[in-house]
């Protein structure tokens, strides 16, 4: 009887325990995830709802049909949405319908940096024209200090006349994107 009574009594320590580790303030950092084909804005939505921080940069392009013309949202990095979360909550963000995974290496999840993901929304949010771009592992890192990009950092990918090419890179998935802007508006960063 005294054994069943320990037992229970450690059975209910563990779970306290677990209970507390749950409950810990874990500090929320962005991920990238993997999504199944085309589901990126499907994975994006199904976070928000569940109160996770989601965001799939998109760009609009011009799409020609036999009889009109049609413009057509489409993730930036195909594959690929970001996800702010504590990384106990990984279950939850795993169970969505169309997350593959989280992007990790060596079996350590890497997380993106504020700064990286600030430079996206920027982007996205001023509605330049951008491209995506080929990863780069080198560049001098700038910032753009006037303009409506004011604020974003990103690499220089080359210079042409007046205007410098800009590379904002996502590590984590080894993509960029690229776009023009006046030099008179780039700063070392």
């Amino acid at each position: 009887m005294n054994t069943l009574k320990t037992h229970k009594i450690e059975s209910v320590q563990r779970m306290t325990a677990a209970d507390n580790y749950l409950s810990m303030e874990v500090p929320s950092k962005w991920f990238v995830l993997y999504t199944r084909a085309r589901h990126e804005k499907l994975v994006e939505s199904q976070l928000l709802k569940r109160g996770i921080e989601a965001f799939t940069p998109k760009m609009t392009l011009r799409s020609r049909w036999s009889d009109r013309v049609k413009h057509v949202e489409e993730p930036l990095f195909k594959g690929y949405c970001f996800a702010k979360f504590p990384l106990n909550r990984k279950i939850d963000v795993l169970s969505q319908k169309g997350v593959v995974s989280i992007v990790h290496f060596n079996g350590q999840f890497i997380p993106v940096e504020d700064s990286v993901m600030n430079s996206l929304k920027i982007l996205i949010e001023s509605e330049i024209r951008m491209n995506p771009y080929p990863f780069l592992n080198e560049g001098d890192r700038i910032v753009i200090n006037r303009g409506p990009l004011k604020g974003l950092e990103g690499f220089i990918a080359g210079k042409r006349d007046k205007n410098t090419t800009l590379i904002v890179s996502v590590d984590a998935i080894a993509s960029s994107i690229m776009c023009l802007v006046p030099v008179s508006y780039v700063d070392p960063a």
